[in-house]
């Protein structure tokens, strides 16, 4: 039973709070170098046409799942227009009542899956997209496995409309992958709901030792998945912080 328990907070918990707080910080010095360049707010306005709604929804989508009232929604802003309104470039605003026990619980153990939401549905709509993908796109990946001249030769292979889906499937991978960060804000809000997830994990624990369920599969997807998409941001940060430096 304890294993299972420490493998949720190593495997699942640790990466996506630890990883996180990387893209976050990257993010920021990648911002803050950009915006100083010639056209550099127009560069990461860009970008954040695809990636701050989706960070934002990611807030939403947990939010009515755990039962919240939504109040107010800002999905986007731009650069200039976000300094104007204390650096926000988007925003949920929510509530939920606590008359009950089970809204207390439901509101409480929310505000983790809020706070970490974008970091969930980003990687989400990244999969759901690649699903949608011609053929000729999907073998890429597996023919990169074999070597750079059988990737050389898919990519010779593309058609026109495929080269094209190619840089609009890039182009969301980047934008998403740059705003999956978590906010100060997001990282409080999470924090409040830690004990509530904690609770969750042990009883999880406890129940699948008791029926003989085998976790192992699950923890190790969530595990691979949740490293591929946070090594992703964060190379994406790192590849802004270079252009900007040149």
């Amino acid at each position: 039973m304890l294993n299972y328990f420490v493998q949720l907070n190593l495997r699942f918990l640790l990466v996506i709070v630890t990883f996180g707080i990387i893209m976050g910080k990257t993010r920021e010095i990648a911002t803050r170098n950009i915006t100083n360049k010639a056209f550099g707010t127009h560069i990461i306005n860009f970008f954040n046409l695809i990636g701050i709604p989706v960070h934002e929804l990611g807030h939403l989508i947990f939010g009515l799942l755990f039962g919240y009232h939504i109040d107010k929604i800002c999905l986007y802003r731009t650069t200039k227009k976000a300094k104007q309104h204390g650096g926000t470039l988007g925003f949920v605003k929510m509530h939920h009542k606590r008359n009950t026990l089970f809204q207390q619980l439901m509101a409480d153990m929310g505000q983790f899956f809020i706070g970490i939401g974008p970091l969930l549905s980003g990687p989400t709509i990244i999969l759901v997209i690649s699903f949608l993908l011609p053929d000729s796109l999907k073998t890429l990946p597996h023919s990169f496995q074999h070597g750079a001249q059988f990737f050389l030769k898919a990519l010779h292979q593309l058609s026109g409309t495929d080269i094209i889906i190619l840089f609009i499937y890039l182009y969301i991978i980047i934008g998403i992958s740059l705003n999956m960060e978590l906010s100060r804000q997001d990282l409080n809000l999470a924090w409040k709901g830690l004990f509530l997830l904690e609770l969750f994990f042990f009883m999880l624990s406890a129940i699948s030792a008791l029926f003989q369920w085998d976790l192992t599969f699950w923890i190790n997807l969530l595990f691979q998945w949740n490293l591929l998409i946070s090594c992703v941001g964060i190379i994406c940060s790192l590849m802004a912080n270079l252009i900007a430096l040149i």
